[in-house]
């Protein structure tokens, strides 16, 4: 019995005990600011562009209801690839808590029957992740997934498209906090 108090507390005073306490999940705070930065692009839906830079900003902040309200923009290269004309499309959505701890969920929730996205978000560890689901014109389906993981002084973000269960483009990015 003692052998096995002993077992237990030398557990608990372990650095791989101390390891998984601080995996907890941060604060949906500690995602609001600013994040400029940049990355690269892979897609196999865009054969004039199979590879390119991409610039990315977002700027996360408190919402309603305990969630947040997200605006990203991309800017990429479009058109002709010898002489690219830089394009910058902006998105931004809101999400509210919802029912489980860390997931939120889009208000106003759209329709993927109608062409617009069902979607959701999760925070786990230090990972803030939004997922989004519609269908296609053809009646397949596109899955989008963002994963924003804080890092030092800034953010991650790789971003996951799959249509109809092929990978079709991937961004991965670094991004510095540039402001609250």
């Amino acid at each position: 019995m003692l052998r096995a108090l002993l077992a237990v507390l030398l557990l608990a005073a372990s650095p791989a005990f101390a390891q998984g306490q601080a995996a907890r999940d941060l604060p949906l705070a500690a995602f609001f600011g600013i994040f400029r930065g940049g990355g690269v692009a892979e897609s196999t839906d865009d054969p004039s562009f199979r590879t390119a830079m991409r610039d990315s900003q977002v700027e996360i902040r408190a919402a309603d209801a305990g969630g947040f309200r997200i605006a990203w923009s991309t800017t990429a290269p479009r058109g002709n690839p010898n002489q690219p004309t830089p394009k910058t499309k902006t998105t931004e959505m809101v999400f509210k808590a919802g029912t489980k701890p860390g997931l939120f969920e889009a208000v106003p929730q759209g329709n993927p029957f109608a062409g617009a996205d069902l979607a959701w978000a999760r925070l786990k560890r230090q990972t803030l992740t939004i997922y989004a689901m519609t269908t296609t014109p053809e009646g397949g389906y596109e899955m989008q997934k963002w994963d924003r993981t804080l890092q030092g002084t800034g953010m991650t973000m790789t971003y996951t498209r799959i249509s109809d269960g092929e990978p079709t483009r991937t961004v991965k990015a670094r991004l510095t906090k540039e402001g609250r």
